[in-house]
C-alpha cells in the first residue's frame, strides 16, 4: 500500500460560543486515521482528517468562521 500524508484538524467549540481551530498533527500512513469528537463540561472538540492540505486549510477556516461572539 502506498502512504500518504493525512492532516488532522482539530476544533474545539465552547458553550460560551469561542471557536478556536488549527492544523494541529500530521500523519503518514497508508490508511486514513479515523476522525472523532469529545464532548466535555463546556465545550465539544473535533479532530477531523483530511488527505491534503488545502482541504484542512479550509476546514480550519470554515470552523473560524463559526465563531458567534
Amino acid at each position: 500500500m502506498n502512504e500518504q500524508t493525512y492532516y488532522c484538524v482539530t476544533s474545539t467549540f465552547h458553550d460560551s460560543g469561542r471557536v478556536t481551530a488549527a492544523i494541529t498533527m500530521t500523519q503518514i500512513c497508508s490508511i486514513k486515521p479515523e476522525s472523532h469528537m469529545t464532548s466535555t463540561r463546556d465545550r465539544d472538540i473535533y479532530t477531523d482528517w483530511y488527505d491534503n492540505f488545502a482541504d484542512a486549510q479550509k476546514a480550519v477556516a470554515e470552523a473560524r468562521a463559526e465563531c458567534s461572539y
